[in-house]
């Protein structure tokens, strides 16, 4: 069953200023810097990078990027990859700035970056996650300067329990430092706060505060699905919004698997489902199992569809649609409250 579900799941899945000078990986001279920039600091204290060469470029150009969130995190800033992995999922999963990444040559998979044509695009950076690409760290840095994140919630950050949203914009602002683009980054900054905050305005207007919900992410295999837990990108979301996210145990990827079957101890609980198909399978189609017709959400017309694959592992403007969409779903949903309370008068 562990490999069926790790099988599903592949398938879906197919801080700082401009620096003046030769940056070192212990030890940053930055610029000064303008009021309010993001400060920098020496990747060798910065939690998020777990290796780093030990010179960069001051500018970087040409950066080829090795996951999905460091070109939505390039592209946010302005500046287009040179190279990225995976080219042709990135509109599916991500979507932004999908226009800007149609001539972006493609350098292999995510599990597997291809070295060869790493090399052909001459980059002057390299970005890439250490889970993945720690092993062949050697061999990156032969071409290029290279910096490898480590992106896991279960870490504190500032000692406290970091959520892939706290971690995401940190690993944002150090991209941002680290291509000299702090003022953009800032202001991408500033609009993710203005609309998380935004969008918890229309809940709490609503009387929608501290709704119980779960969003859950389509494998492929009948009553299975990931849940993003409390320390998730949506973990983080969630608490920012006053939502309550289930389930709170955190994971250290940000996910757990649940089944259907879970989710009939849940009686006050909303369910958001992101869709792994296009508009054609409705959501009847989805839930057309015996186990969800005892599912209490379903029974009373508490599941709804969230955009599809919306990417939970993303940075600042992914974590901006994810609120967008989580905040759009549960207004469309009734209340448990009113559920009740319509059963009662009947």
């Amino acid at each position: 069953m562990k490999q069926a579900l790790r099988a599903a799941a592949c398938a879906v899945c197919a801080a700082c200023v401009a620096f003046s000078c030769t940056a070192s990986a212990a030890g940053v001279t930055s610029a000064p810097r303008d009021a309010g920039a993001l400060a920098c600091a020496p990747l060798s204290a910065n939690p998020t990078v777990t290796q780093a060469s030990a010179t960069l470029p001051a500018h970087p150009k040409r950066i080829v990027v090795l996951e999905f969130m460091f070109a939505e995190a390039l592209l946010s800033l302005d500046v287009t990859p040179a190279g990225m992995v995976d080219t042709a999922y990135y509109p599916s999963w991500i979507g932004y700035g999908v226009e800007r990444m149609q001539s972006v040559p493609d350098v292999g998979t995510r599990q597997e970056p291809s070295l060869e044509a790493i090399a052909a695009l001459k980059p002057d950076l390299i970005i890439g996650v250490g889970f993945r690409h720690a092993p062949i760290f050697g061999a990156l840095q032969s071409i290029a300067p290279t910096v490898l994140f480590q992106f896991s919630p279960e870490m504190k950050l500032d000692g406290a329990q970091a959520t892939q949203l706290e971690w995401a914009r940190r690993i944002f602002d150090t991209i941002g430092c680290m291509t000299g683009r702090t003022v953009q980054a800032q202001a991408i900054e500033r609009q993710l706060d203005e609309g998380l905050a935004r969008d918890a305005k229309r809940l709490a207007d609503a009387g929608r505060t501290h709704a119980d919900f779960a969003l859950l992410q389509e494998l492929g295999l009948p009553d299975r699905y990931w849940a993003y837990t409390s320390n998730s990108m949506a973990g983080g979301v969630a608490r920012k919004l006053g939502l309550t996210l289930w389930p709170a145990q955190p994971t250290r990827e940000g996910t757990t698997y649940v089944t259907s079957e879970d989710l009939l101890k849940r009686p006050q609980m909303s369910v958001l489902l992101t869709s792994a198909t296009g508009p054609e399978v409705k959501l009847e189609a989805k839930l057309d199992s015996p186990v969800w017709r005892f599912v209490p959400a379903r029974r009373e017309g508490r599941v709804t569809l969230v955009e599809r694959n919306v990417w939970g592992f993303g940075g600042p403007m992914s974590a901006l649609r994810l609120s967008r969409a989580v905040t759009d779903a549960v207004l469309s949903l009734p209340t448990a409250e009113a559920q009740l309370g319509a059963s009662a008068s009947r």
